[in-house]
């Protein structure tokens, strides 16, 4: 007889195994919930809100927060554009952690996509740590009205304008020079005669329109030091009449008989100095009146020089070099006083220089000189912005020697800041600092608009391009950061640069009537 007796417990005991795992197949833990039926699976999981905040207010609901892995100290600038976190940091903060190797950044973009916003975000935020504007402003007056905000003074100039230029004087540094004395003193009078040297010589070759002689560059070097030495308060009319009864000690070193004998070797330069008197450059730089400007004004500086026009090339070269000077040695002279006057605070400067390549193209050889003027030498707190459409103005350069010149100011800058660029702009300046594939296209889409719809503004008004206000910050062997800045109330009251082009033109228009 069979007996089933010891099989039914065993297929009893499968039955039921196989219905445990079928109810646990059907309630399996999933990131929707539970499966099967009163599971309370989701068909789509909903996405929390984001709060960003300080982790001094976050940290109460801790563990539901996260810090950014971008850079999170300094000036505020805006969104990753991949991640959607907030990105801060500048020149200043950066080179204080150690991420970069020098306080200092070159923009580029195309006109309208907000380079001139970027500079301005820099300037708020620095100036409420106690950093200094310095702002070069040649062609718009796109910082005045900010800087005159944050107290500090606008100099006008220009050949109508309130404040004019005298090559020979001084400066900040030379009073500077008086004040302190000594070693020290005589070593800041030295470079304040250097560097009006050289602010002589650069007008000379802008006018000229091409490079002086190695004799000539020695000769007039020569004639200002010995006019600035013989005369209390040296013009270039002064320096005019030099050539015509040449110092003892200037007919000896050229080894000239006599005046006659030396007016007509260097008749050509005489000639070249004699023209800077005449027409707008002379009204520029031909009188007695020195601009100078005060040590220690908390507010900064702006050097207006929108009232000459664009098209005068050698007029607003000589400007913008000139203001740079003059502005870069009050820093020295700031610098200096503050190392002797315990009175004296010393906070640092940004320095801005709106249009940088733009007096570089006026005459060939001149970019040396002109890396002279604007470097400080007392970098300890002095960072540096330099704005300029494309690397191709500096690649353009007719002259072999100041192209790689240029390449240096690009090689040595810490941080680039690649606005709006067409490809062939972004191929030439990753020969110059290497940029990879995705860069590159990130950039060259930035101006690509979403479709084709009209983008206007609530007011009717046309919207900014798509490129407006984003940014690739790039720090060499790191990869660049996309960010997408906005506005603040603030900073759209106080900066309105269509408005401002088109106030300058008409104010240009009525001189000319």
């Amino acid at each position: 007889m069979k007996d089933n007796t010891v099989g039914k417990p065993a297929n009893g005991r499968a039955v039921m195994a196989k219905r445990l795992l079928a109810e646990k197949m059907r309630h399996i833990k999933t990131s929707k919930g539970f499966t099967g039926f009163g599971g309370g699976r989701w068909g789509k999981m909903p996405q929390p809100p984001q709060w960003y905040s300080s982790s001094t207010q976050l940290c109460g609901i801790y563990p539901f927060s996260a810090g950014t892995s971008r850079p999170n100290t300094g000036t505020p600038l805006g969104r990753d554009m991949n991640v959607d976190t907030a990105v801060c940091g500048d020149m200043k903060t950066w080179y204080d952690a150690g991420l970069i190797s020098s306080s200092s950044m070159m923009l580029f973009g195309l006109n309208g996509n907000g380079k001139s916003s970027v500079a301005q975000r820099f300037i708020y935020s620095m100036a409420a740590r106690g950093i200094v504007p310095m702002v070069f402003d040649p062609l718009k007056d796109e910082y005045g009205e900010m800087v005159e905000a944050l107290g500090g003074r606008v100099l006008r100039v220009g050949p109508r304008g309130r404040d004019k230029i005298n090559l020979l004087h001084l400066g900040a540094l030379g009073e500077a020079a008086a004040k302190i004395g000594g070693t020290t003193g005589e070593d800041m009078r030295r470079q304040a005669v250097s560097q009006a040297v050289d602010m002589v010589a650069l007008v000379v070759q802008i006018n000229r329109g091409s490079p002086l002689s190695d004799s000539e560059d020695a000769v007039l070097a020569l004639m200002v030091r010995s006019v600035i030495s013989r005369v209390r308060r040296p013009s270039m009319h002064d320096l005019v009449d030099a050539f015509l009864a040449p110092p003892p000690e200037v007919l000896s070193a050229v080894a000239c008989n006599d005046a006659a004998q030396f007016l007509g070797e260097y008749r050509a330069l005489h000639l070249s100095v004699l023209a800077l008197l005449s027409g707008e450059m002379g009204a520029l730089i031909g009188g007695s009146e020195a601009m100078s400007i005060p040590v220690g004004n908390p507010g900064g500086f702006c050097f207006d020089t929108s009232s000459i026009p664009a098209s005068n090339t050698k007029l607003l070269s000589a400007a913008m070099l000139a203001t740079w000077n003059i502005g870069f040695s009050a820093i020295d002279a700031h610098w200096e006083l503050s190392r002797h006057d315990p009175s004296v605070h010393w906070g640092g400067y940004l320095a801005v220089q709106d249009e940088f390549w733009y007096p570089m193209r006026a005459c060939e050889g001149i970019i040396d000189r002109a890396d002279r003027i604007g470097r400080t030498n007392r970098g300890l707190g002095v960072s540096e912005l330099k704005i300029t459409h494309s690397p191709k103005d500096f690649l353009s350069l007719p002259n072999a020697k100041d192209r790689e010149t240029a390449k240096g100011f690009a090689q040595r800058c810490g941080v680039l800041g690649l606005m709006a660029l067409s490809l062939d702009d972004l191929h030439a300046l990753s020969a110059v600092q290497p940029l990879n594939g995705k860069e590159i296209a990130t950039v060259a889409g930035f101006n690509t608009p979403p479709d084709w719809k009209p983008n206007m503004n609530a007011d009717g008004t046309p919207a900014p391009p798509p490129g407006a206000g984003k940014i690739l910050l790039k720090i060499p062997g790191r990869v660049g950061l996309p960010v997408q800045m906005t506005l603040t109330a603030i900073e759209k009251a106080k900066h309105i640069t269509d408005e401002r082009s088109n106030r300058v033109a008409f104010a240009h228009e009525m001189e000319t009537v």
